[in-house]
């Protein structure tokens, strides 16, 4: 197992790593339609202009020299309400279904939070779906509920939770 920076190379693996784990993840909770109009060449756009960003931090974990995973975040893009009073935030975390359980999110996540440390960010949010099973990954964390809303996916009200770290301390 490895977790590295991303570099622009990534991008496309990435892309793979985000369509898929979002049908196998979602399968169920977002519409199936939405699903299935995921596409791994705009995705892949999407990852490049966020890999020329100097502000977003990326990181990989790979199995066997193949990306299995990844992680991005940066400041807080929160402006107002209890989730605005942290400084940091997971952008996005996914994992292909094969490499979930086996420590690869908690190494991603400790990358990151070494980043944001590096940066002087001291505390982080991140936002999941309450239908996604793998939120209690950020509760074993130690990720505190903090807010919740409601967004539209596909056309489906999904609701989302708000799951924050007042001293990202913990991860080291």
């Amino acid at each position: 197992m490895n977790v590295r920076k991303a570099t622009t190379d990534d991008a496309h693996a990435i892309a793979i790593v985000h369509v898929e784990s979002w049908k196998t993840t979602y399968e169920g909770i977002v519409p199936a339609e939405y699903l299935a109009q995921l596409s791994v060449s705009e995705k892949e756009q999407l990852w490049q202009r966020g890999l020329n960003q100097p502000k977003h931090s990326i990181f990989v974990a790979e199995k066997d020299g193949k990306v299995c995973g990844f992680i991005s975040g940066g400041k807080n893009r929160a402006t107002q309400g209890k989730e605005a009073e942290y400084e940091g935030e997971i952008y996005a975390i996914y994992l292909l279904k094969e490499a979930q359980r086996k420590g690869y999110g908690t190494k991603l996540v400790r990358a990151l939070v070494e980043d944001f440390r590096q940066e002087g960010i001291g505390s982080m949010i991140v936002w999941v779906l309450a239908d996604n099973p793998s939120r209690r990954f950020y509760e074993r964390l130690g990720g505190k509920k903090i807010a919740k809303e409601v967004i539209d996916i596909g056309g489906k009200k999904l609701a989302e939770w708000c799951y924050g770290w007042k001293n990202i301390e913990y991860f080291t």
